[in-house]
């Protein structure tokens, strides 16, 4: 996922008071006395927005993590890890700012997120060459793993696995023949706009309308005239939830209801907070599990832990962050403190997770993972409705 540059001055100034808070899980003990029992001084940076107007996309990734740490440090009271949360507001030049303060911190042996394609774009070169190694749980643009990068490393599929998943969904159950595209201009929605574009388009799918909308503007005018003169039978959108939202709600103002599909970026309260009631039957996929409609034990247990701790269900990739939380703990707890030793252990790691079997290929991308189909029902909840694995709907 990603989002747009926006309101820097503001936004930067606001880096200061917020960029780094400290949670409850953090370090026990003084530095002398860690020293003094043979116990490392290290700790853990969650990176994403948790104020502003992308908080509900990076809000439950945190608390995963946080959950994850928590759990780990009362097994190990003795020799606690640390979790710093970096505040980035969503927008790709603060994560860039607070990179070099990550990096020049020595507790600091790995990077949990970020939550958003363009901050990981922002963020990660400097990341790398300080050898912090960094697990997204969401960041979905595919060239992320094609940069170079010897640190980065993601658990869940990209968004090439998301737009042929889509076009198969659209061609096999909604039998579409003509469609919309359309995406917010971000690096995420485009991205995943134009793969989707592509696979439809080869499933033998006339897109009848590509067009952009401004995320900052509230009305979109020429896309739903486009749409509504275009006489498609659905609508694609690559973007995120607040912009997906408006414009699901001004389609269905003009008397356009045809079916309305995204990717992961509008699997988020914002599309349905925006939509302004017109959410219900809206379908997304997600290379992510419903963790607040747990499939196993370890779900549900995970599940009551989060209501538990945020009093709330588990949203937007909770489950994902809470797995590449405990890969950092599981290799910490093997003994390696070090960056570069934790770098070492993930390249090799292969964990049994709370959403999958982890291990990674030599560019960082996790070697297994479905794409998931959900439609929104008329509470608003996120209800898995098809599988895509292996380039097959399987159910």
């Amino acid at each position: 996922m990603s989002t747009n540059s926006r309101r820097l001055p503001t936004v930067l100034a606001a880096i200061v008071a917020l960029g780094m808070m400290v949670t409850a899980s953090g370090c026990g003990g003084t530095t002398a006395d860690k020293a003094a029992s043979g116990c490392t001084s290290i700790a853990l940076a969650s990176v994403g927005p948790v104020t502003g107007p992308d908080s509900s996309n990076g809000r439950p990734p945190r608390n995963g993590a946080e959950l994850a740490v928590r759990k780990y440090n009362a097994a190990h009271a003795g020799c606690p890890v640390g979790l710093l949360t970096y505040d980035t507001q969503g927008i790709p030049d603060n994560a860039l700012n607070l990179a070099d303060g990550i990096v020049a911190d020595p507790q600091i042996v790995g990077v949990i997120g970020p939550v958003f394609s363009g901050e990981t774009a922002a963020m990660t070169p400097v990341t790398d060459k300080g050898g912090v190694p960094e697990i997204t749980a969401s960041a979905t643009n595919p060239s992320l793993s094609r940069k170079g990068w010897t640190t980065f490393h993601r658990i869940v599929g990209n968004d090439a696995a998301q737009g042929p998943a889509a076009a198969i969904f659209m061609t096999e159950r909604l039998g579409v023949h003509r469609v919309a595209v359309v995406d917010d201009t971000g690096l995420y929605g485009k991205t995943i706009a134009d793969l989707t574009t592509k696979n439809l388009k080869s499933s033998g799918v006339v897109v009848a309308v590509r067009v952009s909308v401004d995320p900052e503007s509230v009305n979109y005018p020429d896309a739903i005239t486009a749409i509504a003169g275009a006489h498609v039978d659905a609508v694609y959108f690559g973007g995120v939830g607040k912009p997906g939202g408006r414009l699901l709600s001004q389609m269905r103002g003009a008397g356009i209801t045809v079916p309305f599909v995204g990717g992961d970026g509008i699997y988020t309260p914002d599309f349905i907070d925006d939509s302004g009631g017109t959410s219900a039957g809206a379908i997304m996929t997600c290379p992510c599990v419903n963790s607040s409609r747990p499939t196993t034990a370890k779900q549900t247990s995970f599940a009551e832990s989060y209501r538990n701790t945020f009093g709330g269900d588990p949203g937007y990739f909770a489950a994902e962050y809470y797995d590449a939380a405990n890969l950092f703990l599981d290799a910490i707890d093997s003994g390696q403190t070090t960056r570069a030793g934790i770098e070492r252990w993930l390249r090799t790691a292969n964990s049994v997770g709370l959403t999958k079997t982890i291990q990674f290929d030599r560019t960082g991308e996790v070697k297994a993972g479905a794409v998931f189909v959900f439609r929104v029902d008329d509470q608003g909840n996120f209800v898995p409705t098809a599988e895509v694995r292996n380039g097959k709907l399987v159910k």
